[in-house]
């Protein structure tokens, strides 16, 4: 047999050689290109040699067309032998298609391998790579009819390996396996190239890959594009596709795990073109190829070890008629022949069901030794026939009529088998078959091993259902095993071994080997199975893959296989799917139909192989949605019934093989509805449980949990896994608090739980069934977290007349959030409504599936959203009619809820509010929902939620994601949407603060249906214009723009152009507070205006009747709101030229309240003005800031875009007047928590606004400026007739005008009624009417503000007037009276007390008392200006009859002052700049004494108590007091005294003291002395207290007693601070420098030290600080600088933070101490600053400033007239 194959092998390789190695190459011999005249044709560029490695080769002529030459050759020889080269061909076309004739093609050979490809026709660009280092290229083009030419370029690469993995391919279709290759032990590298015909692509499929090394990459190469991919790992079923025709594979074999499986092809559906080769009838060994000629000879072929490949001529396409083809194949004698048919397609028989009445064309086969003989036509399945002997004979014979495809087969030789001795096969009745292991159900032999061999006809195959099966278990089953194999495909399974439940093998074909091996170790039971033969349905020729066994672990199954060609008559098919006894499969239908005619008798069944027991069973028709099933056995079967002429049955289905449960724990739901509980009863011992869920492919499952809780929630070890079988989505959960519904997107569903049983697990659940949508083009099932919806994604054709829905569904703990952004879809809705009606068939539903909430929309809408309750919702849409546009586009995202506390309000109207007071650690969100084209307005009545560090409200809106956080307490204010839908979430932390939370009433607002027309803004200034807008088909259109702020401020709107509409009723402007609701309409506007909110939000409406609406122009800005409530007023008043009253402070004519807000908005119609007047106004006075503590600002709101028209007024002042430009006043009073007043009493009228006229009715505001008539702002020399101008001078309250006219000449007529000028002081309504000539004529106000009237009649004219005017400022009433104290006892203060005093004061207050007395004064409070010598503000005491005082200003801690009369005065005088809080004092009378003394005291005990008198309270002044201390004569005195307090020392020098005697002197002691002790060095001691006339403290408290003489006595002396200098005790020179201790480090806590300043005399000192960076704290109590005179006793303030500007101290003395303090918690840099001494300079004296009165002025020169005509002089 061998001997015939190396025979046949050395044929072929001799002729070959023969061919292309003695042969003359073509293009050398110049006879052969000879022409029939004998003349050599050599065209330019042919017969080239090219060496160098990069270069270009082209057609002759290039690039004009090459004809009329026989042969052209260029050859490439590159002299590096380890190079190879690649040919690329960038253009190429010559005569022919896919057959080249002698005449004209192009050869590219190997001259070294002599491989070679000869081309014609046009191709794409392709590439050809050589196997050597040598090329030619020859060209034929003796035609001239098409246009002959190619260009090529070629570079070159290094040489292929030289190795058994490296390959050049060359077939259409062919595999690869890297597993072949013998595996050597040195690294190498393995090349396969595959070359398929210029105009196809290569397809690579690997079947198995494995590369375990990524640093040697496995690459995949265009050799044209240069396109590749390296990849590594292990990887199944993948493929590369190329571009072009060459693909070179490489990788690295260095690891021996390395794999390299795949299979590749250029079918026709690659193809670059479409090209027609013809293919001989051939056998294939291994890469040769034996080629059998049209006479079809027979062959005598013996068998090789690997077998040997036949096929019918020319397969795969038709065979030839007319054949009688032979072969005849042998084998050894101790081996027999198996034809292994991979595909067998003959005419079929004349009768059906007749497996041997093949009479026209048939293969015969027979068995030479035995007469077995087998004739086969028709068409088969993939079957197997072994013969019984060595020898077989093949006759192919065919007629003439049809053609069929034939055969192909692999014949190889197998040793025969021995009658089995290890198995029992029994038959049974029903003619299958009982197969047991030897023994059983015992033990079966030891070191057994038998094979039995199941033959049977091609259109049959088998079934081995294994009830039993318990062998010996061993890895790989090495030990014993039973192993099935099938002589077409080789093992059914892997082998079987150990124990196993009860599973399946069949057979993908007539033929199975089943071998039971034993060893002697272990024996077991054995196996038992039922064999079953059984028919396989007919193959139809028309769709030969109808049925078919699948054993891979995954794969597609298609009916009909090829969709191009689809059967056209009926048949019948069994698929198979196997896989291994612990598996099971699921199929997933992407595509199913069983057409509608005879449904009753097409149809597809499903169902698991069992040949014993209950079978899982389902059949199925119709045109069906993608849906899956799943199998509980290890095999599947699919049937498919198909009688009709014309197939009805198509679809496409995936399968995969999958685990059986561990535990066994499997159940199955097939009803509509059910509940889920697990575990399982009856299964509460099992870890892992899997539940299938299966309805209808046209259904979904909805599965909605009620509990799902397992403790200690760790995915890994405890989790419930949902996932649809057919879209392959999952699910895994641990444990959730929220009730929550999953949604399957087909018909099956699959739930794995799993847990540890030591922990406890509970999952409640109830599933159903919802109908799926008829159409698959829209539907969607969106599972991200976010995304985009869109109509317009696809056809209309798709979705007319359907229900397309989308089904979103997000994590448990989630909601669904929709926002439309774009929506048109049925009829538009006539106007806006509470609720949308759908009546026609073309609408939008959403849909909440676990609550049923559900919306239906249709109309014309801009943005809204809609919020679902749990985490799932669908979305369906219906249009039934084509439209012109029918659309929705949509973005959806995840929204996380609230635990405990997530409410969806739906109603109009409603309220949202917290408990009062709200507790803590709360989460809770309110979402309301309006229809689409509405808002959601929020009115927030109450508002109090602090701290703001962990309480607030967040307010959302959904469809814009607008967010404003609100924390604090406000009054009432809005919020208002931008679309349907706003988020209300309140959170507040752990601390408990009493809060009362938030109130809230909501309501459903309309917008217009023009989304154009509709405007939010929240800028605090922004311009808006409203254009000329047409709307079409809209009645009563209208704009809507809601402008809004935060809740602490109001808006102020202004108009400033609106076109005037004459009709109210037709057109218009509405403004509207959203929180109050109040409303005004404006129509006639004549004037720019604005409107005052009175609260944060306003509407502005511009509506229009018609189809145009008016322009207008507008601005706003916010405005601080700040006032009370309870106080704020809003006045509209429309009547003109009416006074009105009520404009007054609370409790007026009573003090107003301290710590009060109020604001009054004053608003009136667009072409009017508001004038306030004040008869009374009396507010605090103002301080070096001007108006700060209490306050009324008044605000001309109306022209606040342009210029700040507004003042702030305080003080007490004459009567004033304030009125508006416009129409719009906002009053502010502001009072602090100190001083209150009687504050104000006003009237207002309405005044009509002046219409503009040129030079006439104007307004002044500037300090200065000219007044004039109309003539003489022309330049003519006389005013018109019928004049009527007004003319407005307004000046700041504190301001009065004076007016003076240079030329006055107006006709003149007594009394002046014809002509003339009317000034009036609107205030005071001080009024003068001037006619006549007046030359420099002045007019004075008695207030702020002027009014000018100019009238003349229709007769004569004269001049007129020029004027100028000017303001000056006047002063206020004075703010003290003078006061007259006669009471013994008594209080009186500065004016404003404790609030700063004013300036330009001059107060007296006289103290008298009876005769005999004296007055003590004492300042418990005390601070005024400081200035040298007290020179600006200051107090003077003085007694009445003596020409002394006491000047004193600054700072002063406790001032006393006794008079030396019964009389006394207490001056309090002010400048006019700065000013402080003034003073507070008491006063008393006494009598006259002289000093005296305390009564004694002696103390004689050996121990006791003693004190200073009226103790713990001050001692008195003048006092004289002893203490006599005598103890036994043995003893000493030890005194410690408890407290010591008693006046501090100045200058070193003791005013209040107590004495005690000490060795040879007094020690005198006072300042403070806690806890010092004092031991006398004798048994008798005298303590003297002495005290003068001025300050008192609280004195002391001792306690003494008897001691020994041996303790050693102790001096105490005075307390004192120690000294923040430590080199020196204190500072002398003129000028030095002070700093804080560490400076400039940081100065350290715990410190009060003293640094002394003493300087030479008649000198004063200058302290000048000139950094400071001291803790900052209220009024500077923690630490502190502070500096004291210490002769005059004046201090600064204490001093901490930091400086603007350099800080300048003066003393009034050469001796002075800064004090420097710290605590014990911060501590900053501290201070630095110098001093310098200055000499005293006798003082200047001081003159108050005097007032000049007015001078008396003369009369008028009309007198006795009541309107008294004046003129200043």
């Amino acid at each position: 047999m061998m001997g015939n194959l190396q025979l046949l092998s050395a044929v072929i390789f001799s002729v070959t050689f023969f061919v292309f190695a003695f042969a003359k190459p073509k293009g050398y011999d110049v006879e052969t290109r000879q022409n029939e005249d004998g003349v050599v044709t050599i065209p330019a560029n042919c017969d080239r040699q090219l060496e160098s490695e990069t270069g270009c080769i082209t057609s002759p002529n290039w690039p004009r067309k090459s004809v009329d030459f026989n042969e052209c050759q260029i050859r490439v020889k590159i002299p590096d032998p380890n190079k190879r080269i690649l040919l690329t061909f960038n253009n190429f076309t010559l005569e022919g298609t896919t057959s080249c004739d002698d005449g004209n093609y192009v050869e590219i050979r190997d001259t070294k391998t002599n491989r070679q490809n000869r081309y014609c026709g046009t191709s794409y660009p392709f590439t050809w790579l050589t196997d050597s280092n040598e090329l030619s290229v020859t060209m034929n083009a003796l035609s001239s009819k098409v246009f002959n030419r190619f260009n090529a370029t070629y570079i070159t690469l290094e040489k292929a390996p030289s190795n058994g993995c490296s390959i050049v391919l060359v077939n259409e279709i062919g595999r690869y396996s890297s597993s072949t290759e013998v595996h050597v032990k040195t690294p190498w590298s393995c090349e396969a190239v595959i070359l398929a015909h210029p105009n196809e692509r290569v397809l690579v499929s690997f079947k198995d890959l494995y590369i375990p090394n990524c640093d040697h990459k496995i690459e995949m190469r265009d050799l044209l594009t240069g396109r590749s991919q390296a990849v590594c790992g292990k990887h199944a079923f993948v493929s590369w596709t190329s571009d072009s025709n060459q693909v070179a594979i490489t990788f690295d074999r260095s690891d021996s795990r390395t794999s390299v499986l795949f299979e590749y092809d250029s079918p026709l559906w690659f193809m670059r073109t479409v090209l027609n080769f013809q293919h001989p009838f051939n056998i294939s060994i291994y890469n040769f190829i034996i080629i059998f000629l049209p006479g079809c000879s027979p062959l005598v072929v013996g068998l090789p070890a690997d077998g040997l490949r036949l096929t019918s001529p020319l397969f795969p396409r038709p065979y030839p008629s007319n054949l009688d083809c032979q072969i005849i194949l042998h084998t050894d004698f101790n081996q027999v022949i198996s034809l292994n048919f991979s595909e067998f397609t003959l005419e079929p028989a004349t009768e059906t069901n007749k497996i041997d009445s093949c009479v026209n064309d048939y293969l015969q086969i027979r068995d030479i030794a035995t007469e077995r003989i087998s004739r086969l036509c028709g068409s088969y399945h993939n079957f197997s026939w072994t013969s019984h002997s060595n020898e077989v004979v093949l006759t192919l014979r065919t007629n003439h009529l049809l053609d069929y495809i034939g055969y192909s087969l692999i014949a190889k030789s197998l040793f025969r088998l021995s009658n089995p001795d290890c198995v029992t096969i029994t038959q049974t009745a029903d003619n299958g078959y009982v197969l047991t292991s030897l023994n059983y159900p015992d033990e079966y032999p030891m070191d057994a091993s038998c094979t039995v061999f199941f033959q049977e006809y091609p259109n049959r195959y088998i079934i081995f259902d294994f009830e039993d099966f318990d062998v010996e278990d061993s890895e790989d089953c090495t030990n014993d095993y039973l192993e099935l194999t099938s002589s077409t495909s080789g093992p059914l399974c892997a082998r079987l071994c150990g124990k196993k439940e009860p599973f399946s093998v069949t057979s993908d074909s007539n033929e199975v080997s089943i071998t039971f091996k034993t060893n002697s170790n272990f024996q077991k039971s054995g196996f038992k199975a039922y064999c079953s033969i059984v028919n396989r349905p007919p193959r139809t020729f028309e769709n030969t893959e109808c049925s078919t066994m699948l054993r891979e672990k995954s794969g597609r199954i298609q009916l009909p296989t090829n969709p191009d060609w689809p059967p056209i008559r009926g048949s019948d098919c069994l698929i198979v799917i196997h896989a291994e006894p612990d598996e099971r499969i699921r199929l997933n239908f992407i595509d199913f139909v069983v057409s509608d005619l005879d449904s009753d008798r097409d149809f597809v069944e499903l169902y698991d192989i069992s040949l014993s027991g209950k079978t899982n069973k389902a059949t199925y028709s119709g045109h069906l949605h993608p849906f899956s099933w799943t199998s509980f056995r290890n095999e599947l079967v699919i049937y498919v019934r198909d009688e009709n002429e014309i197939s009805s049955v198509s679809f496409i289905a995936d399968y995969e093989i999958l685990p059986r449960s561990e535990d066994g724990c499997e159940l199955l739901f097939t009803n509509p509805t059910g509940i889920i509980s697990w575990p399982f009863d009856g299964e509460s011992k099992a870890e892992h449980c899997t539940v299938i869920i299966r309805t209808d492919p046209d259904k979904r499952v909805l599965i909605t949990f009620k509990t799902v809780r397992m403790d200690m929630a760790d995915c890994s070890q405890h989790s419930m896994t949902i996932k649809d079988t057919t879209t392959k989505r999952q699910s895994q959960y641990c444990s959730t608090l929220w009730e929550f519904s999953w949604l399957s997107d087909s018909d099956e569903v699959e739930m794995e739980f799993t847990r540890q049983l030591t922990n406890f697990a509970q999952v409640q659940a109830m599933y159903g069934v919802i109908p799926r949508t008829r159409i698959a083009a829209f539907n969607q099932f969106l599972t991200a977290p976010e995304g985009i919806i869109s109509s317009l994604e696809h056809n209309r054709d798709e979705i007319i007349g359907k229900n397309c829905t989308i089904f979103i569904q997000v994590e448990p703990e989630n909601s669904v959030v929709v926002t439309l952004t774009d929506f048109l879809i049925g009829d538009e809705q006539a106007e806006n409504t509470a609720t949308i009606t759908c009546t026609g068939q073309q609408f939008l539903e959403i849909k909440d599936l676990t609550t049923g909430r559900t919306n239906v929309y249709c109309g014309e809408f801009d943005l809204f959203t809609w919020t679902s309750d749990f985490n799932l919702v669908a979305i369906t849409f219906h249009i039934t009619t084509y439209p012109t546009y029918n659309v929705f586009r949509a973005v959806y995202r995840s929204l996380q809820q609230i635990e405990g506390c997530d409410n969806r309000l739906t109603a109009p109207t409603g309220i949202i509010e917290t408990p009062q007071p709200y507790n803590p650690n709360t989460n809770c969100r309110n979402i309301v929902h309006s229809e689409p084209g509405n808002l959601v307005t929020l009115t927030f009545t109450n508002f109090e939620v602090q701290p703001c560090e962990t309480d607030h409200v967040k307010l959302i809106d959904l469809g814009t994601l607008r967010t404003e956080v609100y924390c604090g307490s406000f009054d009432l204010f809005s919020w208002t949407s931008d679309t349907n839908e706003v988020s209300v979430y309140f959170v507040s932390g752990p601390k408990y603060m009493r809060n009362t939370g938030f109130k809230t009433e909501y309501r459903h607002v309309q917008r217009p249906l023009v989304n154009e027309c509709y405007l939010r803004k929240h800028d605090t200034t922004e311009l808006v214009t409203l254009p000329d807008f047409t709307i079409k088909d809209v009645q009563n259109a209208e704009c809507i723009i809601y402008v809004y702020n935060t809740p602490d401020n109001r808006i102020q709107f202004t108009v400033e152009e609106f076109d005037e509409v004459f009709n109210c009723s037709d057109s218009g402007i509405e403004l509207t507070d959203v929180a109050t609701e109040r409303t005004n309409t404006y129509c006639t506007i004549s004037h720019s205006f604005s409107w005052t909110a009175d609260t944060n939000e306003i509407k502005i409406r511009v509506f229009a009747k018609k189809d145009k609406l008016p322009r207008m122009i507008a601005k706003w800005k916010s405005v601080a709101r700040i006032g009370e409530p309870e106080c704020n007023k809003v006045i509209t008043s429309d009547t003109n030229l009416e006074t009105n009253s009520g404009l007054e402070t609370a409790n007026y004519p009573g003090m107003y309240p301290n710590e009060l807000v109020c604001d009054m908005i004053m608003q009136t119609t667009s072409d009017n003005r508001i004038q306030v007047v004040f008869k009374e106004f009396w507010l605090e006075i103002p301080n070096h800031m001007g108006c700060h503590n209490d306050y009324l600002n008044v605000s001309d709101t109306s022209v606040g875009f342009h210029y700040d028209h507004s003042e702030r007024i305080c003080g007490r002042l004459e009567p004033i007047s304030w009125t508006s430009e416009g129409n719009s006043l906002l009053l502010r009073l502001q009072t602090d928590k100190t001083i209150a007043r009687t504050g104000y009493i006003a009237t207002y009228t309405i005044l009509k606004r002046p219409q503009p006229a040129p030079y006439c009715n104007k307004t002044y505001l500037g300090p200065n400026g000219v007044i004039s008539s109309p003539n003489f702002a022309v330049g003519l020399p006389q005013y018109s007739n019928d004049l009527l101008c007004y003319y407005f001078i307004k000046g700041n309250v504190l301001e009065r005008i004076l007016v003076h006219f240079v030329i006055f000449d107006v006709e003149l007529q007594t009394p002046c009624q014809p002509d003339y000028v009317q000034i009036e002081d609107v205030a005071t309504r001080k009024t003068n009417i001037i006619c006549g000539e007046h030359p420099n004529y002045i007019w004075e106000s008695e207030s702020n503000e002027v009014n000018i009237t100019f009238i003349t009649d229709g007769s004569r004219t004269f001049r007129g007037f020029n004027a100028t005017y000017k303001m000056e400022h006047k002063h206020g009433i004075s703010y003290c009276d003078d006061e007259t104290l006669t009471d013994t006892t008594g209080t009186f203060h500065s004016p404003d007390f404790p609030a700063k005093y004013p300036n330009d004061l001059d107060c007296v207050y006289t103290i008298i008392a009876d005769p005999g007395h004296f007055i003590e004064v004492i300042f418990e409070f005390f601070q005024l200006e400081t200035s040298p010598h007290c020179t600006n503000d200051y107090v003077s005491l003085s007694n009445v009859g003596e020409g002394t005082s006491q000047r004193y200003c600054d700072k002063h801690n406790l001032l006393k002052w006794n008079s030396t009369t019964n009389s006394a005065t207490v001056t309090l005088h002010s400048d006019h700049v700065i000013t402080d809080n003034g003073f507070k004092a008491t006063y008393k009378i006494h009598q006259v004494f002289q000093p005296e003394t305390c009564s004694p005291i002696h103390l004689t005990t050996s121990s006791g108590m003693f004190q200073s008198p009226n103790y713990p309270s001050n001692y008195e002044n003048n006092l004289e007091c002893t203490y006599r201390i005598t103890v036994n004569p043995s003893r000493v005195i030890r005194i410690e005294f408890i407290e010591f307090e008693i006046e501090e020392p100045q200058s070193g020098f003791c005013a209040d003291y107590l004495q005690i005697p000490y060795a040879t002197q007094n020690l005198k002691l006072c300042g403070n002395l806690e806890k010092n002790v004092y031991i006398t060095d004798s048994n008798d001691v005298l303590l003297t207290l002495i005290t003068d006339g001025s300050n008192t403290l609280k004195g002391f408290k001792a306690m003494y007693t008897s001691v020994t003489m041996s303790d050693t006595p102790v001096t105490v002396a005075p307390t004192q601070l120690p000294f923040c200098n430590v080199e020196a005790s204190r500072l002398t020179g003129s000028y030095g420098i002070i700093h804080s201790l560490n400076f400039p480090a940081y100065y350290p806590n715990n410190v009060k030290c003293r640094t002394i300043i003493e300087t030479k005399k008649n000198t004063r000192i200058i302290i000048t600080i000139r950094f400071m960076d001291i803790e900052n704290y209220k009024l500077c109590d923690w630490d502190y600088l502070q500096i004291f005179d210490d002769v005059s006793g004046r201090s600064t303030e204490k001093l901490c933070g930091s400086l603007d500007a350099p800080f300048v101290w003066e003393s009034d003395s050469n001796l002075m101490t800064l004090i420097f303090k710290s605590d014990d918690i911060l501590a900053r840099t501290g201070y630095y600053g110098t001093y310098q001494s200055v000499e005293i300079v006798a003082p200047t004296p001081f003159k108050k400033p005097g007032v000049t009165k007015p001078k008396n002025r003369p009369p008028a020169p009309y007198g006795g007239n009541q309107n008294n005509y004046d003129f200043l002089g």
